[in-house]
């Protein structure tokens, strides 16, 4: 993390209805811009967004969330970990913020926790007012059967010594830098088991997200992974998700990123993004 990133970033807790929650916030003090909440994937943190947070924060108020079970916020037990129950700790963040009409950013579980969010699925309150909502390669589903099996991927390396980590994800992650795999390498040693393989058996009850998308008032940004690298959205699902995407929205995919693409190949994701932005 270079030392101008460290200097805008600032770190907060605040009780949220669940319990205690941290965020993330970069340019929160320049009130007269409009807000961005960004929403990580399983096993990553707030941290994720190190290098994306203070280049939106030259034209928004950026705040990222340690969801639920994850980085510095509350570690509920099992039972606790649905796709509404995650979804609702993001709106009560936005309104404790104070937020009108912010931007929506949600990353794989991050993702699917956006949809749920934008299109009110599930809630007894008002589908608040979103500007645009982006969603980075979400998760459209989780799977069934097992939710240990399923989550076997995600939990192998919770806790692992930080030294051998850190060579690995060197190695595997191309594009990452320094803070990307320490903020990665942070999460790993936050995330328990229990809090991953509780996603994995809670948000998979709620089935195939992707009609989810029709439901959505807000103009929707929708960008897949490079298919032949990890992307959570195959052919099938892509062609979908584009039949049901709302008006004033894109679907964009770029090629040579894997799932993590605003850390794998950041110039693209923030180009992508921008031109969004300014389209809509």
């Amino acid at each position: 993390m270079t030392e101008d990133t460290a200097a805008r970033m600032r770190s907060h807790s605040i009780d949220l209805p669940a319990g205690r929650f941290h965020y993330l916030s970069w340019g929160a003090e320049r009130t007269e811009l409009p807000g961005a909440l960004l929403l990580h994937g399983i096993t990553s943190s707030a941290l994720s967004w190190v290098r994306v947070g203070p280049v939106l924060a030259e034209r928004y108020r950026v705040y990222a969330l340690d969801m639920r079970g994850h980085g510095e916020s509350i570690k509920p037990p099992p039972g606790n970990y649905s796709l509404r129950k995650t979804a609702d700790d993001a709106l009560a963040l936005i309104a404790a913020l104070g937020l009108e009409r912010p931007v929506l950013i949600g990353h794989s579980w991050g993702g699917a926790t956006a949809m749920v969010l934008a299109s009110g699925a599930g809630s007894q309150q008002p589908v608040p007012a979103i500007s645009h909502v982006i969603l980075e390669d979400p998760a459209h589903t989780f799977g069934r059967g097992d939710p240990e099996q399923r989550a076997a991927a995600y939990t192998r390396d919770i806790g692992r010594p930080a030294e051998e980590l850190r060579v690995e994800l060197a190695a595997s992650s191309p594009g990452w830098t320094d803070a990307d795999i320490e903020g990665k390498i942070d999460a790993l040693h936050r995330v328990s088991r229990e809090a991953v393989v509780s996603v994995f058996a809670e948000a998979g009850q709620d089935g195939d997200l992707l009609p989810l998308l029709s439901n959505i008032a807000a103009p929707t940004l929708l960008i897949r992974a490079d298919p032949s690298l990890g992307s959570l959205l195959d052919e099938v699902a892509w062609e979908q998700a584009r039949r049901y995407l709302p008006a004033h929205s894109r679907a964009v995919q770029i090629d040579g990123a894997t799932h993590n693409i605003h850390r794998g190949m950041f110039d693209a994701f923030m180009h992508v993004v921008n031109a969004f932005l300014n389209e809509t």
